[in-house]
């Protein structure tokens, strides 16, 4: 077998997860050949892909796979690598390509607050578009404070999981609010 990756390398199982997780990315707005490609190098054993080898799992054009990985890479979604000896680049996806986009997503709501700010300032004091913008402001306000606090605990877990697995003890299962209401 070559390091080639091609559409028969994976399985039907994968084949088909790749489609359903690359829909339910497109249902929540992501573009779909964007999802295709983010859900395809994810499930990859190696975690990357070179555009070659995403556009032979996909069935799809280089310029089709071109156009995705800009999106993803814009918002740090995927990274770019050179493959040694290579002019060639591979995408990575990895474990902490998901927490890049929230944390950018939360960078960008950070101007979203000032905007709203900035907009009482144009609008009629007291009026129903500075109530709206107010209650915009503070409710992105509260939402970046929730998600330090998130992040914060998320470092925490994971320095714990680390800790854990070095001193040789399996990491306890620290289930989801929705998991434990199951």
């Amino acid at each position: 077998m070559t390091d080639q990756v091609t559409h028969e390398d994976l399985t039907e199982a994968q084949r088909a997860y790749i489609e359903e997780l690359a829909a339910v990315m497109t249902a929540s707005g992501m573009p779909r050949m964007a999802s295709r490609v983010y859900a395809a190098i994810l499930v990859h054993e190696r975690g990357s892909m070179t555009s070659a080898e995403v556009a032979a799992t996909l069935q799809v054009s280089a310029a089709a796979v071109s156009t995705a990985v800009q999106w993803l890479t814009q918002v740090s979604m995927i990274t770019r690598r050179t493959v040694p000896g290579s002019r060639r680049e591979s995408y990575v996806v990895d474990s902490e390509s998901l927490i890049r986009l929230v944390t950018h997503d939360t960078n960008a709501l950070t101007a979203w607050v000032s905007g709203f700010a900035r907009g009482r300032d144009v609008v009629e004091p007291g009026g129903a578009a500075a109530d709206r913008l107010a209650e915009l402001e503070e409710f992105f306000s509260f939402l970046i404070g929730e998600m330090d606090g998130i992040m914060a605990r998320w470092q925490e877990r994971q320095a714990q999981a680390s800790q854990d697995s070095q001193d040789g003890r399996e990491a306890q299962p620290n289930p989801s609010r929705s998991a434990r209401k199951r």
